[in-house]
């Protein structure tokens, strides 16, 4: 036990002291991803991530593994593009469109594209755009690897899903997943008909700081059929697996209640 708590001690504090060096340093990380090699920016946490929690985003990559191979993915807030080499290794026959709309993480995204998955570009795209139903903001500054969106005035316009999915002719969806902490909710119900037309898989992640717009959100899959649902921690721990939507509304409460952050999957049964 000791000896484990020493260990653990002795990790951070590399890690710490390596970050602060990389970023004084302005070197970029490199990972591998199924022997892909991605590009990381000097402060970006995915490299902790990755050590620390092994089942970090291996839950959503995973399912694209039986998706049969004329379906579309739709990635947003896909970062530098680690959960899209993830999607690649398990099926590389459908289509994925990466959506990013901060200018830094873009610029990596496209780096990894043209590093890693230029054999598959007929079947990635990359689209630089604020998703979302009339979002007006600026992306705040952080080299962790999140940005998150403060309402301005004067800063980026959004465009709705729909309408994206409509000037990028994107069809035969079979998932979206989105993660651009605290407005998923939003950007889903700007896609609301194209979600209806297609009812692929989603996963979300769910932030109690706009709980009335996901409890629209969760209203109106509920009257869509999407009835399996899957919930699971930050880290990838699953916490209730296909369970109903009356069960997955109370442990959603609970994380609400709780200020807990937790990520949602869920289906239309076939």
């Amino acid at each position: 036990m000791v000896y484990n708590k020493i260990r653990k001690i002795i990790f951070y504090f590399n890690y710490k002291l390596l970050r602060k060096l990389r970023i004084f340093l302005n070197k970029d990380q490199i990972i591998y991803i199924n022997n892909q090699k991605i590009f990381l920016p000097p402060g970006h946490l995915l490299s902790l991530y990755d050590q620390l929690y092994p089942k970090y985003d291996h839950f959503i990559s995973k399912i694209v593994e039986k998706m049969e191979i004329n379906k579309s993915v739709i990635d947003i807030g896909a970062n530098v593009g680690d959960t899209l080499a993830r999607f690649l290794k398990n099926n590389s026959e459908l289509k994925y469109y990466s959506i990013e709309a901060d200018d830094y993480f873009f610029k990596y995204l496209k780096k990894n594209k043209e590093e890693n998955f230029t054999k598959f570009k007929d079947r990635v795209y990359i689209i630089k755009e604020l998703v979302g139903h009339e979002l007006v903001g600026n992306l705040t500054s952080t080299d962790t690897g999140t940005k998150s969106l403060i309402i301005n005035k004067n800063g980026l316009k959004s465009k709705a899903l729909d309408e994206i999915i409509s000037v990028n002719n994107i069809e035969n969806i079979g998932l979206i997943k989105v993660d651009v902490d605290g407005y998923d909710h939003n950007v889903l119900l700007s896609g609301i008909k194209n979600i209806e037309k297609y009812k692929p898989y989603l996963f979300f992640e769910f932030m109690s700081e706009n709980y009335d717009g996901y409890k629209l959100l969760l209203d109106k899959l509920n009257t869509l059929g999407y009835e399996e649902w899957t919930i699971l921690n930050n880290y990838g721990d699953i916490i209730m697996e296909k369970k109903n939507f009356e069960e997955a509304k109370k442990i959603i409460e609970i994380s609400n209640k709780n200020k807990k952050y937790v990520d949602i999957f869920c289906k239309i049964k076939k």
